[in-house]
């Protein structure tokens, strides 16, 4: 079985940082206090990646 993942489908911390032109700490303050923000994909205890149009999306729908 086989998955249809390409490495544009998920992106880091430091990434969604970028867009929202906000330092990386700020995401898990995001992660805390918002709770529409898209949950992670739990790799390990150091690592976490988001569905890049999850993000998209919910940056979407703050701009409404």
């Amino acid at each position: 079985m086989e998955a249809n993942v390409t490495d544009q489908d998920f992106i880091d911390q430091k990434e969604i940082a970028e867009i929202l032109s906000v330092k990386p700490k700020s995401i898990y303050y995001l992660m805390e206090t918002d709770t529409s923000f898209p949950k992670p994909l739990v790799l390990s205890p150091r690592i976490r990646r988001w569905k890049k149009q999850d993000v998209l999306d919910w940056i979407n729908s703050k701009l409404e």
